[in-house]
């Protein structure tokens, strides 16, 4: 039996073919991307430095991402060609307590707005949540924006640094916006102090926690989701990224990532299938985002689950919150550290004499990005983009299906399925670039 779910709600929509048995357990899922933009294409032509105002309209969510993406790329394409480029230490720590701003904001949007609200749907007890949402994503924006000036679509990093001086009253401001950030983590998300928090190592000790987040694992249960969505246990980290190294991780063990073992796969777009290129490592497919960096990083809540119940629905889940306590602390001594005597940008040479290749890599929300840039005399003549949820979300075949179509495959019915397809935090947007 085939059946086709329409998936709203993701940054986007994608369309599901499911088929199943006859009890409606799920033998195989196809995931579609239906809108094609061609962000690529657009910026073939064009002068470099327009990547870094086109590449953050990639996605309204993890715009900071994509420019900070862009910006390495462009500065690898210096260093590529031979020409010297710096950044001081303070260009660093803005651009990292901008990218990781954002992935708070989007990791409490997806809680609130998709995971909770779609559990307890499903459980027939609908919550309305939105405005917890709201005032925790506006918080962490109000701190972005005093280093990148706007959001969503900021343009405030580009070779040699970023645009902005901020001064002690900007970084007083966003200290007092991150204490504000763990005040509402603590009573709201987690019901217990993040210290708490990041003692807890079973199962049993999340269900009994009081808040949102103990809410959700609650939800979870009663549907009889935590142990499903299990897929390879392949994962990769190609960003820099707090307590992470680049790194991937299947049955074999560990080992230093390349992003020269990167490739990808567009058969099923020529099929007409989906807009969405797969994106593979060493030819098949690995999970990034959340759950991969946690084990990466060696976080134990993370470990522990993992290792009694594999890249489950709960293991996934858990992942991504306790990503928020851990980069919330970051984000603090990051401003804490914050040395205001240093340049924000150091002037690189003229880009217009450029030719050469080079790439970018950060770790966005939902994992591994990559911008790809080929330049003659300053005028891109190719550019490629490698989203997160082009490596979760790709189709694969019966035989070798992607980490999303595998964690779907078994699950007891379409809706049970799509649940745990969500758990990925799918952005169809950024896919479909």
């Amino acid at each position: 039996m085939i059946t086709h779910e329409l998936i709203e709600r993701i940054e986007g929509e994608a369309v599901i073919d499911f088929r199943s048995d006859e009890s409606g357990r799920v033998e195989d899922a196809t995931i579609r991307f239906l809108h094609f933009r061609g962000m690529e294409a657009i910026l073939e032509g064009r002068s470099a430095l327009d990547a870094l105002v086109i590449a953050p309209r990639v996605c309204g969510i993890c715009g900071h991402s994509h420019l900070i993406a862009a910006a390495e790329m462009l500065e690898s394409l210096y260093r590529n060609s031979g020409m010297e480029i710096t950044l001081s230490s303070k260009a660093q720590s803005i651009r990292s307590i901008t990218r990781l701003s954002e992935l708070l904001q989007n990791h409490l949007k997806w809680l609130y707005l998709i995971m909770l609200q779609e559990s307890a749907k499903m459980l027939g007890t609908p919550l309305s949540l939105s405005l917890k949402a709201l005032y925790a994503s506006s918080q962490i924006n109000r701190l972005a924006a005093l280093f990148s000036g706007q959001w969503p679509h900021s343009s405030y990093a580009l070779p040699g640094g970023v645009s902005c001086d901020p001064t002690q009253i900007e970084v007083m401001q966003a200290l007092k916006i991150v204490s504000e950030v763990e005040r509402f983590l603590e009573s709201e998300v987690l019901g217990t102090s993040m210290k708490e928090f990041e003692s807890i190592r079973t199962r049993s000790d999340l269900l009994s926690l009081e808040g949102d987040y103990g809410t959700l694992v609650r939800n979870v249960d009663r549907l009889g989701l935590l142990e499903s969505g299990q897929s390879h246990g392949r994962f990769l980290v190609l960003g820099l990224h707090p307590g992470c190294e680049r790194v991937s991780m299947d049955e074999k063990g560990r080992r230093a990532a390349d992003a020269g073992r990167v490739s990808e796969d567009a058969s099923h777009v020529y099929e007409g299938k989906t807009y969405a290129k797969n994106a593979l490592y060493e030819g098949t497919f690995f999970e990034t985002g959340p759950l991969a960096r946690a084990l990466v990083s060696r976080r134990k809540l993370i470990q522990s689950l993992h290792g009694a119940g594999g890249d489950s629905v709960l293991t996934r889940i858990t992942a991504r919150v306790d990503e928020i306590v851990y980069l919330l602390r970051h984000v603090r001594t990051l401003l804490e550290t914050l040395d205001l005597s240093e340049p924000s940008f150091i002037p690189p040479p003229r880009i217009e004499t450029i030719s050469a290749e080079g790439y970018g890599i950060v770790e966005a929300p939902r994992g591994s990005l990559i911008h790809r840039a080929t330049l003659e005399r300053g005028q891109i003549t190719s550019y490629s983009i490698i989203t997160p949820t082009q490596w979760n979300l790709g189709n694969g075949t019966s035989a070798a299906p992607g980490v999303a179509q595998k964690a779907m495959i078994g699950a007891e019915n379409n809706d049970k399925a799509s649940f745990i397809f969500r758990t990925f935090d799918v952005c169809s947007v950024c896919t479909t670039h």
